[in-house]
């Protein structure tokens, strides 16, 4: 191969690299709903692949590898072989080898991020294209800050509908991601500043920037964003004044003029003020900027916990790459079950690297802190060669200072793959910096003079760049189908919005057949089902055969979700779940096959109240009603203000007859849940049925008071007010909902009634669900038992 053609492949390779970090930062998939998470994890795979599959095809026409001869590469390569040997000992190894939608903590995502690590100690040996990724990662940064200050200006869904459908505040990822991003921003700007000689209108971006990210950092008040940047902006500050005094020149392309660093010392000052009244000045701030910011995480107590379980089970691998989740649901510790966030799946701890204890064991945190050691070494060793001249202490300062904030972010947090892939660029180019200043040599490896050498090598750079071409196209795959997944999700149950999401999701499964896809799959023929069955227009022989095909397709896709992740609760709930829908139209072997799949579920994820609550459902509809109770209080005994057990054990009370005990269990749900209209409304319709009416009219107006949206207690609360003789109050209640429904017969019928002697016949319905939006019906005429929310 000719040299040019070499010098293209390499140059194509480092384009699309650069190209991938600089479109990480804001990479997104217009009018699809597909998380930034995917959007910009699909992005980095297929570029970090595609850059070393051009790069080997580079090295195959020059003959020649040149590798760094440094053991951090090394170190840095045993990060992926650990992950990829401890996805032999997953409980789901598709989920540990590449995951479900290009999750943090898989093989494959480890393999990408190892690969940007060491081609970015190749490409960034000039100081050419060392400014190609520093100016990169600041005109990222612009484009990410100038779009959230248009957002906060100017509706741009109201000009581009749906276009940013995949976006849910920022271009970055979540709020925490984007402080996050934007703290380290402000340092790297902050040095700029004070190191390097800019003017015009270089100059003045980079202020916008600097200002534009403060500003962002502010609103979004992370604790650990002020921390890091507060201690990183004294370094920098007292850094600054050392050089200086010791009359070194501190700004690149400028005279030996001492300048004092106004900029790092303003940021010093700021951040004090947040880290110490963050809480006054967070208030303050949120009054005029509304901004939902509630991510939360495990502590390191109960991460600590999960991981010393893991390791008694397997120490040297974990319990597998991608499978906290997993771990989560069956080790939590049962104190969460009485916190809000009692069903919550947490899929990874209090920091990536924590997480990566439990998942990969001893192996795999000893590979990572290996690696960390040496390249803090290596941190200590470029001190030597920045103080040489200004233009290496700027770009070995910034460097560092990139990797040792990313890094200490993933210790300590879980950033979305934006910070990951910082931290092992950052990492890369370190390397590539002291093999520019000589401090460490390069490797030559020459295999075509040698025959034996030849044949082998070119075979093994062949082998390499198939299987980076069939991960990218994996990778692709992977894609495809998370796009296919996000167009079946609706919440509309008609024939022909199923018959849509079915297709989509067996589009989807085409490409990449995972638990998630099947698991919806089986729950939109559940849904079918109900469609067909509510059908009157349908014949009796058609109904059933196709009754019949779509519950059969229905428990095939089940039992493949459980397949495809056995260990995974969620999976046997469904299945138990998918039986337990078919109990009632008689399908043979369906409750023990329900029983059989709760069983399994429960011992996977011991501390979950909703399991011994859905066999407790079970049991009901096939009449046993003792046995049903067992499992109520079963599930109380896990969580003991779970007010969807004390509404269930209500609605067995009614079915009993026992009406003043499903009162009484509502007034005790509503004592643990004071702020759940839904609660409320139940006890009032039970009151009222009861003919407590000014209890039912208490208990109804706290359900208004607390949702003025919800119709249906609007209705019944209107009734009883009619039976209390508060006619006037009645009226006022219909008239509301007149305007919200105007077409409402019910409604209609309800004002009419008023104007006749006696509105006692009147009945009223107790509807299962909460009403936040206008329904077309918002009560019938019929009177109903409650059920538990599901």
């Amino acid at each position: 191969m000719e040299s040019k053609t070499v010098e293209f492949f390499n140059k194509l390779s480092f384009t699309i690299l650069i190209a991938t970090v600089f479109g990480s930062l804001f990479f997104f998939i217009p009018f699809v709903p597909v998380s930034l998470a995917a959007s910009k994890g699909f992005l980095i795979s297929i570029g970090s692949t595609l850059a070393l599959f051009f790069w080997l095809i580079s090295r195959l026409g020059e003959g020649k590898f040149k590798i760094p001869s440094d053991r951090l590469i090394i170190y840095g390569a045993a990060i992926p072989v650990v992950f990829f040997l401890a996805s032999f000992f997953s409980s789901s190894k598709y989920i540990s080898f590449f995951g479900n939608g290009f999750e943090i903590g898989t093989f494959g995502s480890m393999f990408v991020l190892f690969t940007i690590f060491f081609l970015s100690s190749i490409y960034f040996q000039t100081e050419k294209r060392l400014w190609y990724f520093f100016r990169t990662l600041m005109a990222g940064a612009l484009v990410v800050t100038v779009f959230q200050l248009l957002y906060l200006f100017v509706d741009l869904n109201h000009y581009l509908p749906n276009f940013l459908k995949g976006i849910s505040g920022n271009l970055v990822g979540t709020w925490n991601d984007f402080a996050l991003f934007l703290g380290l921003i402000v340092l790297v700007s902050i040095l700029t500043l004070e190191f390097v000689k800019t003017s015009g209108l270089m100059l003045a971006l980079q202020y916008l920037l600097l200002v534009a990210s403060l500003f962002f950092v502010m609103v979004v008040n992370v604790p650990l964003v002020w921390l890091l940047v507060g201690i990183f902006a004294v370094v920098i500050f007292v850094y600054s004044i050392s050089l200086q005094q010791a009359g070194m020149h501190v700004v690149v392309g400028a005279s030996g003029k001492k300048r004092f660093p106004f900029v790092a010392l303003v940021v010093v000052l700021l951040s004090f003020v947040f880290l110490v009244a963050n809480n006054t000045v967070g208030g303050l701030i949120s009054k005029y900027v509304n901004l939902s910011n509630s991510q939360v995480r495990p502590s390191i107590t109960t991460t600590a916990q999960i991981a010393g379980k893991a390791l008694k089970q397997n120490p040297l691998f974990g319990t597998g790459p991608n499978t906290f989740a997993i771990d989560w649901a069956l080790w939590k510790p049962s104190s969460i079950a009485q916190t809000s966030f009692w069903n919550v799946d947490f899929d990874s701890g209090v920091g990536v690297l924590p997480t990566f204890v439990v998942t990969t064991g001893l192996l795999g945190i000893a590979s990572l802190l290996l690696f960390l050691a040496v390249l803090f070494i290596r941190g200590l060793q470029s001190f030597k060669v920045a103080m040489k001249d200004t233009l290496s202490n700027y770009f070995i300062f910034s460097t560092l200072l990139t990797l040792i904030y990313t890094w200490v972010v993933i210790a300590c947090y879980t950033p979305n793959v934006v910070m990951l892939l910082l931290a092992f660029a950052s990492s890369g180019i370190l390397i590539a910096i002291l093999v520019h200043k000589e401090f460490i040599h390069v490797q030559e490896f020459s295999f075509l003079k040698d025959p034996r050498k030849s044949f082998f090598s070119i075979l093994g750079l062949m082998v390499l760049m198939i299987g980076t071409v069939s991960v990218t196209y994996l990778y692709a795959e992977k894609f495809a189908s998370i796009v296919f997944f996000s167009k079946s999700l609706n919440s509309n149950n008609s024939t022909q919005a199923l018959v849509k999401s079915e297709n989509m999701l067996l589009n989807a499964i085409s490409l990449d057949a995972n638990d998630l896809y099947y698991r919806s799959l089986s729950q939109v023929y559940v849904a079918q089902i109900g469609a067909l069955v509510s059908d009157k227009s349908i014949s009796a022989d058609i109904l059933k055969s196709s009754v019949q095909q779509l519950v059969n397709s229905a428990q095939a896709s089940a039992l493949k979700a459980v397949e495809q992740n056995p260990k995974q609760y969620l999976n046997q709930m469904n299945l138990a779940n998918i039986y337990a829908s078919l109990v009632p139209l008689g399908v043979a072997n369906s409750y023990e096959s329900s029983v059989a799949a709760y069983g399994q579920a429960a011992l996977l994820a011991p501390t979950n109240p909703s399991i011994p609550l859905a066999r407790a459902q079970l049991e009901f509809a096939k009449k046993n009603n003792d046995q049903a109770k067992s499992y109520i209080n079963q599930a109380l005994s896990i969580k003991a203000d779970y007010t969807d057990a004390l509404l269930f054990l209500a609605q067995i009370n009614v079915s009993e007859g026992d009406l003043p005990g499903a009162i009484k269990q509502t007034e005790n749900a509503a004592s643990k849940s004071p702020n759940d209209p839904t609660i409320f409304f139940v006890m009032g319709s039970y009151r009222y049925n009861n003919g407590d009416y000014a209890g039912a009219i208490s208990a109804l107006e706290t359900a208004v008071l607390l949702n003025p949206n919800y119709l249906n207690a609007r209705y019944t609360l209107g009734q009883a007010y009619q039976k209390a003789g508060r006619t006037g109050d009645a009226l006022i209640q219909y008239k509301i909902l007149n305007k919200i429904v105007p077409n409402n017969q019910d409604v209609k019928s309800a004002m009419d009634s008023l104007s006749k002697a006696s509105p006692s016949s009147a009945t009223v319905v107790s509807p299962t669900t909460k009403t936040t939006a206008p329904a077309k019906k918002p009560a019938t005429t019929t009177t109903t038992t409650p059920k538990a929310k599901q």
